[in-house]
């Protein structure tokens, strides 16, 4: 029972935390889904790893835990880390399955992207870590928009970028593939713009198909 009160007690405590605590939460998150698809017997080991590092206070022993405080606690702590902000590179997903490049590592994310700020702005470690999970993410975005704006004009006047068509005999420009996340939304359908009043037609509006219907069946 204390253990159950511990845990209570840790998911009252939690706050949003700052861009370092987030990264190493995604990536522990991340084992905790992937280890739930591959139905791994290690599961309850890979969650409790990802609940003591949420939490300030936390039980010694989660085996004397219920389940089900289990399972909320995790809930509770995605949403209270979930980023604020809707921007395209955390809200869109990639159709293609998420799958880590060979050469990652469990911890990889933090320094993945603390490295391109860092790059980018020349700020320090510490600065990064501090930083507000939204704001960071925003500095992502567009580091990350300049980055692939700027590999687009080095395309546009290479060779490579205008293929040859034997049939046409005419070179035409292939545009270089961007991200999923810079791509148009495909799923917001286009509002279709209302008729102007001025330019409905005077009078009573006869359907044709009523009217034909009327006809047929006299």
């Amino acid at each position: 029972m204390l253990q159950t009160w511990l845990l209570r007690i840790g998911v009252c405590l939690l706050k949003k935390p700052r861009f370092r605590k987030w990264a190493e939460l995604e990536d522990k998150k991340y084992d905790v889904i992937k280890a739930v698809e591959q139905v791994a017997p290690n599961l309850p080991d890979i969650l409790y790893a990802y609940l003591s590092s949420a939490l300030r206070v936390r039980p010694k022993d989660y085996n004397s835990v219920y389940w089900k405080d289990i399972m909320y606690a995790f809930s509770m702590i995605h949403r209270v880390t979930v980023p604020e902000v809707s921007l395209p590179l955390v809200s869109r997903h990639s159709e293609k399955k998420n799958e880590k490049d060979p050469w990652d590592y469990s911890g990889r994310l933090w320094f993945f992207y603390s490295n391109i700020i860092a790059s980018a702005y020349g700020w320090t470690v510490e600065q990064i870590a501090e930083l507000p999970v939204n704001t960071a993410l925003a500095y992502l975005q567009e580091i990350l928009t300049e980055q692939q704006l700027e590999r687009e004009f080095v395309w546009s006047t290479s060779e490579i970028a205008y293929p040859y068509n034997k049939q046409t005999k005419k070179s035409k420009f292939s545009p270089l593939h961007r991200p999923y996340w810079m791509l148009p939304d495909m799923d917001v359908k286009k509002k279709v713009p209302a008729i102007p009043k001025s330019l409905l037609p005077v009078g009573n509006v006869v359907k044709i198909d009523v009217k034909a219907q009327k006809i047929v069946s006299e």
